[in-house]
């Protein structure tokens, strides 16, 4: 508790002192892109390297698509938690959103809590993981947390009570189970009703690239029977996304891990999002006609 206490002072101290980002106007701007990856940038600036931005970049956008649909409170989740870095760069991220977007960001892990289960067969990538790899030390993790839930167990045990339970719309959610059997268990997620998610739920896949990801193993293999399985639900790479990234990002291997989530069925889906945006020059030629 005290440790939590000191990073929230720390915190607290860094958002005060933080350098002031280069005044802009973004209202010009054709798309909120600039003004989020600014969002991105001032997070880093004030929580230092350990800061993920590809969590910040997901949960900016989130938060954003909620501010514009007049959703005041979010779920960013984690799965995979392993030493807690993540679920510490989330709970970052959530502090400065909430006051940037006014939008309020509950943070929650899952993780088993003694490391992978044993994998089950050859699509859970025994090559590469096995039993008891990434443990967690949880009460040094949680003597870390300041605001996030954790919880412990095997996802498919824990994840249907979570369903079942009270929770904000979810519109982030970070995939790093590692095996193929976890991340089938997880995406029912997916599947919640409608004033339990954001009609477009940004998502970050850790385990596709390099090593010996394929699309018939992993986590690859579950987004295929996912899409496969549900005609109003898909999951779909963020096309390009390194050019949307703040520039200095534009080469990371992330860029290539980011995912959105459409929920085509529900009845948000088709509502102003904010992302494409008419300069205020057009709108002012539009008042003058």
């Amino acid at each position: 508790m005290k440790q939590a206490l000191r990073r929230r002072l720390r915190n607290l101290i860094l958002w005060a002192t933080a350098p002031e980002p280069a005044s802009r106007d973004f209202s010009r701007d054709l798309s909120a892109y600039p003004m989020l990856n600014a969002l991105v940038e001032e997070i880093g600036r004030v929580y230092g390297r350990e800061q993920r931005p590809y969590y910040s970049w997901g949960m900016a956008h989130a938060a954003y698509l909620a501010q514009n649909l007049s959703i005041p409170r979010i779920t960013a989740i984690e799965l995979g938690v392993a030493g807690g870095n993540g679920l510490v760069a989330m709970e970052n991220a959530a502090e400065y959103l909430g006051r940037a977007l006014d939008v309020t960001i509950d943070v929650v892990g899952f993780d088993s809590g003694a490391g992978l289960p044993q994998p089950q067969d050859m699509r859970d990538l025994p090559n590469l993981w096995s039993q008891g790899d990434f443990a967690m030390d949880e009460v040094a993790l949680r003597a870390r947390l300041q605001r996030a839930r954790l919880i412990l167990g095997l996802v498919e045990d824990t994840l249907p009570q979570f369903l079942a339970s009270d929770f904000a719309p979810i519109g982030f959610i970070s995939f790093d189970l590692d095996l193929y059997s976890a991340t089938v268990a997880a995406l029912p997620l997916l599947e919640t009703a409608h004033d339990r998610i954001l009609p477009r739920v940004q998502c970050y896949f850790d385990d596709i690239l390099g090593f010996t990801f394929a699309d018939f193993n992993g986590e690859r293999l579950a987004i295929h029977e996912f899409n496969e399985a549900h005609p109003r639900r898909k999951i779909s790479p963020i096309y390009g996304a390194r050019h949307y990234v703040p520039a200095r990002f534009g080469n990371a291997n992330w860029t290539e891990k980011l995912f959105l989530a459409h929920i085509l069925d529900h009845p948000r889906y088709t509502d102003y999002d904010g992302l494409v945006r008419t300069p205020q020059l057009d709108i002012d030629r539009q008042t003058r006609r």
